[in-house]
């Protein structure tokens, strides 16, 4: 009878053991996630000029001398060119010709602005906090004085199997 109860209690306290990984997985860790995003705004300027093609204007007259003073007797055809405006006058038997044009090339300048965005993510692991309920303090307390008595029983009766021992009666 000893020995059947001896395996029945040594197989009801290894019945009730639970491996870390099965504790694990039916009792997840607690654990607290936190994002923060930031935003970085990248604002730079750049420039370039932009060339235009040649560009060129022609007038063609024919003059003549009337008088002693030059005068444009036809304007035989005008053609200005994408930029240039050709011009000319005549005053005082002086010919002024002349072109305006816009400058060569364009300077064209613009801004970026790129946004850089950094996601750190942190995840806390919240350990869970025992309390010790009532019930409980009072079994480690009436624990403690039990291991006391029971130290000093002991003690007491090494005592007398010393001194019985030693002084018989």
């Amino acid at each position: 009878m000893k020995p059947g109860f001896l395996i029945l209690l040594l197989a009801a306290s290894l019945t009730s053991c639970i491996s870390q990984k099965r504790c694990a997985d039916r009792y997840p860790v607690a654990e607290r996630s936190t994002v923060f995003v930031q935003h970085d705004t990248v604002t730079s300027v750049k420039d370039s000029l932009i060339p235009l093609p040649a560009d060129s204007g022609l007038i063609k007259a024919l003059l003549e001398c009337q008088d002693g003073k030059v005068v444009v007797r036809e304007i035989l055809s005008i053609k200005p060119g994408k930029q240039v405006i050709p011009f000319f006058s005549v005053q005082n038997n002086v010919l002024t010709t002349g072109a305006k044009i816009d400058s060569s090339s364009i300077y064209f300048s613009w801004k970026e602005t790129h946004i850089r965005e950094s996601r750190i993510e942190s995840k806390t692991i919240e350990e869970p906090v025992y309390k010790v309920t009532g019930f409980q303090n009072f079994l480690i307390w009436s624990g403690g004085i039990a291991w006391a008595i029971i130290v000093i029983l002991f003690a007491i009766k090494l005592i007398r199997f010393y001194i019985n021992r030693k002084l018989p009666l």
